[in-house]
């Protein structure tokens, strides 16, 4: 199952509207309900009908993790890149988007989101612990310790202490043939 997670970043000048709000609690009724198609145009309907630019984002966001819990990871990136067209430095829709593309089998375009996402919000571990698992995976072990020694200066939870522990001491064995 694919989690999509807001990670911190510049922050909007305000929340959504009142109106996109309510729109999108339409929308999660509908899917509660198990009633996709009408949640779908309830979402459908908040993007477009919303009045500035955190309502579009807010709307976007919301629609882009149903349609990833839904499987419709085309139709979440397309959310998401449409977000990065009007709010390049939104990091949130950067960490998702490259979660999305991981999940999509586009590693370089995971990575390259992943970064996006890191060096907007350099506090936030989140996407730094996915750009560590990720160039890990494919083979850049060198990439993903310099992510975990980084991320033993934030502020992390103990359990997720731990974690970026454990990768260090496995990083630090030779890698197996």
């Amino acid at each position: 199952m694919i989690v999509l997670g807001a990670c911190g970043g510049a922050a909007a000048p305000r929340g959504p509207s009142a109106r996109t709000q309510a729109a999108i609690g339409r929308a999660e009724d509908a899917e509660r309900a198990r009633q996709h198609e009408q949640a779908r145009a309830a979402y459908a309907n908040a993007v477009a009908t919303a009045p500035d630019l955190p309502s579009e984002v807010y709307a976007r966001h919301e629609f882009a993790s149903s349609l990833a819990a839904w499987g419709e990871l085309p139709g979440a990136m397309a959310q998401l890149d449409a977000i990065l067209a009007r709010s390049p430095g939104d990091a949130s829709a950067w960490h998702d988007l490259g979660i999305l593309r991981h999940a999509s089998g586009d590693e370089t375009g995971a990575a390259t989101a992943l970064r996006r996402a890191r060096d907007l919000a350099p506090t936030d571990p989140r996407p730094r612990i996915a750009l560590a698992a990720l160039l890990w995976r494919t083979g850049d072990r060198a990439g993903a310790a310099a992510e975990y020694r980084v991320l033993e200066g934030l502020d992390l939870p103990e359990r997720v202490r731990a974690k970026v522990r454990w990768a260090l001491d496995e990083l630090a064995k030779p890698a197996a043939p």
